[in-house]
């Protein structure tokens, strides 16, 4: 399928809002600057675009499905290379985060991804480059990708062959995107043995689920990720809430709460982030296997309150990181720090003194004891 030169006709601004907004379900809102995890773990800003919404695909979710009647836009790699390279002289943002439509074949959207990325770095630019590549994506242009782009993958849509085949049925989720992480992963452990001792582009896996397309609980899509965590070594998950688009065939389906997007990326901080794993999050579903609305490190608490309180002075570090309001980095703090004598030093500490208090003792003595903070949060 080849880009129509029509899509041209419309100003470089057009072309700029539509292929923003038509990132939609590729990590970030519907605006050119979006925010993202970068290598450090740090929020950085991204232009965030499409090559094209041209597409040849058939996703049943997507508001650039084959077929579909929408205006239909491109822009150049050249234009998307000047377009960075303008925001960040203006420090506007820190690097690109790129996805497309289908071109014909990933193999074809694929090169021409690349040859963005090329571009960009043969010019000088040190930002952060985010791929998003297409399912069936050759393992020669993962190799090729892996040289010049801080992050990239396929997105997995969902949890599974069987609602993969009703979401996507133009691909494979065995072979398109389980087989594709799983070379990836590879590619990047090879990648870090070779260049751990200098400054060389490391890359990082990335997957993308659309939440409430389908009707899986949430406990499998968790397992899934942590799954993925274990096997592929996947850093961060993406989660985008569905929302039905009209002249889909899902456009009567129901709207994903935000919510539920956000506990789902709180659960995933703590697989990679906590030292916990799906096991763990069992024990805070409702019975139709659903988060709920509320903190699920504090929804844990509750329902393991022998754990606590903890003894800042004594408590290890993996004893420490189940405490409301302390995390990795904090929970290092504390460990370098100790003996801590009040409160004020752990909030110095970046501990979140309100959260953390019923959880916690300091030298022996606590302020508010389990059975009253459970009654006081009914």
């Amino acid at each position: 399928m080849s880009i129509p030169s029509d899509g041209y006709h419309f100003t470089l601004h057009e072309r700029m809002r539509y292929l923003s907004s038509g990132t939609k379900y590729d990590s970030c809102n519907q605006s050119a600057v979006c925010h993202a995890f970068g290598p450090d773990g740090r929020c950085i800003q991204l232009y965030k675009t499409l090559l094209t919404n041209y597409c040849a695909g058939e996703c049943t979710y997507c508001p650039n499905r084959c077929h579909r009647d929408v205006r239909r836009v491109s822009l150049s790699p050249e234009e998307i290379v000047k377009i960075t390279w303008d925001f960040y002289r203006k420090n506007a943002i820190e690097g690109l985060f790129l996805s497309s439509g289908v071109i014909g074949d990933p193999e074809t959207t694929t090169q021409k991804q690349l040859h963005v990325a090329r571009l960009l770095r043969n010019q000088g630019f040190n930002g952060y480059i985010h791929l998003r590549l297409m399912p069936g994506t050759p393992f020669h242009l993962l190799q090729e990708v892996a040289g010049v782009a801080n992050k990239f993958g396929v997105n997995a849509e969902t949890t599974g062959s069987v609602n993969y085949s009703e979401i996507c049925p133009n691909f494979d989720y065995k072979n398109d995107v389980l087989q594709r992480l799983n070379w990836i992963c590879k590619l990047i452990r090879k990648q870090r043995k070779l260049h751990r001792y200098d400054h060389k582009i490391i890359g990082a896996n990335d997957t993308q689920f659309v939440v409430g397309a389908l009707d899986e609980p949430d406990r499998d899509i968790v397992n899934t990720v942590h799954d993925f965590m274990e096997k592929y070594q996947l850093r961060r998950p993406y989660f985008m809430s569905f929302d039905p688009v009209p002249d889909t065939p899902l456009e009567n389906g129901s709207t994903s709460p935000k919510w539920r997007e956000q506990r789902l990326y709180q659960v995933s901080y703590l697989l990679k982030d906590y030292g916990l794993d799906s096991g763990h999050i069992d024990q805070i579903y409702n019975d139709d296997g659903f988060l709920l609305n509320d903190d699920p490190k504090l929804e844990l608490a509750r329902v393991n309150p022998e754990m606590f309180p903890v003894e800042i002075n004594s408590a290890d570090h993996s004893s420490l990181l189940r405490v409301p309001g302390i995390g990795p980095i904090s929970a290092s703090r504390i460990l370098r720090s100790r003996p801590i004598y009040g409160e004020d030093e752990l909030a110095r500490m970046g501990v979140v003194i309100g959260r953390a208090r019923p959880f916690i003792k300091i030298g022996g003595s606590g302020q508010t004891n389990l059975i009253q903070f459970a009654g006081e949060c009914t």
